[in-house]
């Protein structure tokens, strides 16, 4: 459930030949009468009605969205086929949400489908559907004050081009409900090199949003746990997207919905983690001259004034790492530790502050980025 890559909701395409359709609606045509013919947008229909295409069904079942639709898509050989286009997500497994969509409760998600009385659908069909539109999610646990400085490392060091994508929200309605996140992009903007992803408080929405799919399946979570959820998603946009992830190294190679359930975990965890790192600038280590020796009362001014900024202790160390010399390296970094370790222990303030900050490098971390 938690720090790990999870398969959260994809787009499956099926050709419609390997599609029982029960509810004729999904494939027919249908004409829709208007009274009065200035009702129409267009001067397509004649005699008051117009014949149109049949529409997605949809089904909305504790919270749980289902929706189906029928579209044509040119393949390779330049011919349009018809395929049924699934919208899939994790809350099709009702109590098993937040294990992701895994090889291993697939068939709870095949069985609600089918349970629709819309189409009927065998389990290789489905496995042999291809896939696009992946979100993968990354859940973990982290107190909102600790959320936050992790919000303000990404408002302080966007990529300069990146910055105007870059969307916080921090909220609280009128009925009491709370908001707060971070969106990277929009959905239909989204390209290999600018893709959306964004990171919200899961609690927050599980308690608004999805307050009706929580109260059916998740109610009653651990406060411990639900007001400190955060998710992080990240949009496996299309074949473009995936071949633009392979190059860099990533098994991103999916194209059937059997070949994303293969998908390993961890690797699931790297092709999200890919995400911020479109958008934040790259840090570098400083660059200082090694024969300087510093004094503890400069270490001090500098100790006190980056754990405001939201250094972790393991940042606060890295200047150790330039010294050449493993003695001079050594005996420095014990130094820097014990001048640590007195900062803190007479300051509840700092160390408060340092505590966080390093909750903050870990929940980073875990989505690729190093702060």
């Amino acid at each position: 459930m938690f720090n790990t890559g999870l398969i959260d909701s994809l787009k499956i395409r099926i050709k419609l030949e390997n599609v029982q359709v029960i509810d004729k609606r999904l494939i027919s045509d249908y004409i829709e009468y208007y009274p009065n013919i200035e009702q129409l947008d267009d001067d397509t229909a004649e005699n008051g009605y117009d014949l149109k295409k049949a529409k997605p069904l949809t089904k909305i079942i504790n919270g749980i969205t289902y929706r189906i639709y029928v579209k044509a898509f040119i393949g390779q050989d330049k011919l349009a086929r018809e395929y049924v286009v699934l919208q899939v997500s994790a809350k099709m497994l009702e109590q098993k949400y937040f294990e992701g969509i895994t090889k291993a409760n697939v068939d709870v998600i095949l069985n609600n489908i089918n349970a629709l009385g819309i189409i009927k659908l065998t389990k290789k069909a489905l496995l042999d559907g291809l896939v696009s539109d992946i979100d993968i999610c990354i859940n973990q646990l982290i107190d909102e004050k600790s959320l936050k400085g992790a919000f303000s490392f990404i408002h302080n060091f966007p990529m300069p081009s990146k910055k105007p994508l870059i969307h916080f929200i921090s909220q609280t309605n009128q009925n009491g409900t709370r908001n707060l996140g971070v969106d990277f992009n929009k959905r239909e903007k989204a390209t290999n090199s600018t893709p959306y992803c964004k990171i919200y408080h899961k609690g927050f929405e599980l308690l608004s949003k999805s307050i009706t799919f929580y109260n059916a399946y998740l109610s009653p979570m651990r406060t411990s746990v639900i007001d400190n959820l955060v998710r992080y998603e990240f949009t496996v946009k299309a074949s473009k997207h995936k071949e633009y992830l392979c190059k860099q190294g990533l098994q991103a190679n999916f194209k059937t919905f059997e070949d994303l359930l293969n998908t390993k975990p961890l690797e699931l965890k790297k092709i999200a983690q890919t995400g911020l790192k479109c958008y934040l600038e790259k840090r570098t280590k400083s660059q200082i001259d090694t024969d300087q020796k510093p004094t503890e009362i400069i270490l001090q001014y500098y100790i006190e004034n980056l754990i405001k900024l939201g250094f972790p202790t393991d940042k606060l160390l890295g200047f150790t790492y330039l010294i050449d010399c493993p003695v001079s390296r050594s005996t420095n970094k014990s130094r820097v530790k014990k001048l640590i370790t007195k900062l803190t222990a007479n300051d509840k303030e700092k160390n408060r502050q340092l505590e966080q900050n390093n909750r903050t490098n870990i929940f980073l971390k875990t989505l690729g980025i190093e702060s």
